[in-house]
């Protein structure tokens, strides 16, 4: 499973996140900053001189049919604190200890200014009176943080739509990713559908002309190795006539030996490239798999032990028997030349379910190692490094089988341990009307 924090898009979401927060505690920081100093320190001025004007009306000592009026005609809340208290309404506001600040108005007088959550309010001491004034209508203070908060989440929605613009612009790559996969899994005919004329499509493009240039070379590949097998058989089949002309000795034995060994190479040439073309012919037949790997075995192995594990007989699926037969028969010869005689018999084992029918070979011989096992159904692979017939065939084996087995829509699986021996799965899917 690929990790999320290694991709694109992963690291793309993280960076507008991180770029969020860094707007959000910028944007909060120089708020406070303006609000706190530049703000404050430009309506210092403004404050004191409408204090003291405000003062010059109440009064010395401050008079409470002035104060009445103030209220009346100014959103203001005044208190008179003293001998004989009076307030305009309300209760006063509490000015905590450290939690205020000192101005001076312009004929001298000390006036503490305290800030709340709603507002701010200014005591002045006039006499024997404590004069506190709070003004009020500051519910704006609530619309000033809505405000912030409704920048903030513009700001966001923004950073959103950024992102989603940009992933949509990158999206190409997905699906670019996933296009080159099928192409190197094999998948020859599959083609990137991008319609973009930017660098993306530009690229979409390049991959969709490697794919064609691969299918071209392989198709030229393939037609090659099938004239070359065409043109082979011809000589080949007057060599053999030609030495069986020949007198009986070991000479004679071996040409015909090697001349069997090339036919059989050619042979599987040519049935390996016919099936992996793009339209394969296969000629199924309603067969009852117990009964061809029955007469499989009695025919081609009739004096070899191979355990048998098999269904009962009247279960019919639709498949190619010729094929099916140099399958197994393939699958069986390995696992024969590979098992010691002081070894069990290989097993061959068929089962047929609701959706596939499953054919597996087991040997006990001396295994594969782990680094191997992909590569044995490649065309002329070896496990020894020498190459040598007698010890590895030519290596098209496993190599037929496999198309065999995909050919049918099937799958084909390689298993083992060095010590342990092999085994062979087979999968092929059960079609609905068998």
């Amino acid at each position: 499973m690929r990790k999320r924090r290694h991709s694109l898009s992963g690291r793309l979401l993280f960076l507008f996140i991180l770029t969020a927060v860094l707007l959000i505690v910028v944007a909060r920081t120089g708020f406070r900053f303006v609000v706190d100093h530049d703000m404050r320190d430009m309506a210092a001025p403004h404050l004191a001189e409408y204090v003291q004007h405000l003062m010059d009306e109440l009064g010395d000592p401050p008079n409470r049919e002035a104060a009445a009026a103030l209220a009346r005609r100014l959103p203001l809340q005044i208190h008179l604190l003293g001998e004989q208290s009076w307030s305009s309404s309300g209760e006063p506001p509490v000015f905590e200890p450290g939690h205020h600040q000192t101005r001076w108005l312009p004929d001298g007088t000390p006036v503490e200014i305290a800030r709340g959550g709603d507002g701010f309010a200014v005591r002045v001491q006039r006499g024997d009176v404590t004069v506190v004034m709070r003004p009020t209508g500051f519910e704006l203070a609530a619309h000033a943080r809505l405000t912030v908060v409704l920048t903030i989440v513009g700001l966001l929605a923004v950073l959103l739509f950024a992102y989603h613009a940009i992933r949509r612009l990158f999206r190409p790559i997905e699906v670019i990713q996933a296009g080159v996969a099928r192409i190197g899994a094999g998948d020859l005919g599959h083609r990137v559908k991008i319609r973009r004329r930017d660098e993306l499509g530009e690229l979409a493009n390049s991959v969709n002309a490697m794919a064609d240039d691969i299918s071209r070379m392989l198709e030229a590949k393939r037609e090659l190795l099938l004239a070359i097998s065409h043109e082979l058989r011809s000589p080949l089949t007057r060599a053999r006539v030609n030495a069986e002309l020949l007198d009986q000795n070991t000479t004679r034995e071996a040409l015909l030996a090697d001349l069997a060994e090339l036919e059989t190479l050619l042979g599987e040439l040519l049935e390996s490239e016919r099936l992996s073309g793009r339209h394969v012919a296969l000629d199924r037949q309603a067969v009852d798999p117990t009964i061809l790997l029955k007469e499989l075995v009695e025919e081609s192995f009739p004096d070899t032990a191979i355990q048998l594990n098999l269904d009962p007989e009247g279960t019919w699926l639709s498949l190619d028997p010729v094929r099916i037969r140099v399958l197994v028969r393939n699958l069986l010869k390995n696992a024969i030349d590979h098992t010691p005689p002081d070894k069990p018999a290989p097993i061959l084992t068929s089962h047929v379910d609701d959706e596939d029918w499953r054919l597996s070979v087991t040997d006990y011989g001396p295994g594969v190692a782990p680094e191997h096992l992909e590569r044995l159904t490649e065309p002329f692979f070896r496990v020894d490094p020498s190459r040598q017939r007698a010890r590895g065939g030519v290596g098209l084996g496993l190599y037929l089988a496999r198309v065999i087995v995909e050919a049918h829509g099937g799958r084909l699986e390689v298993t083992g341990e060095i010590g342990k021996g092999m085994c062979v799965l087979v999968t092929l899917p059960v079609s609905s009307d068998r």
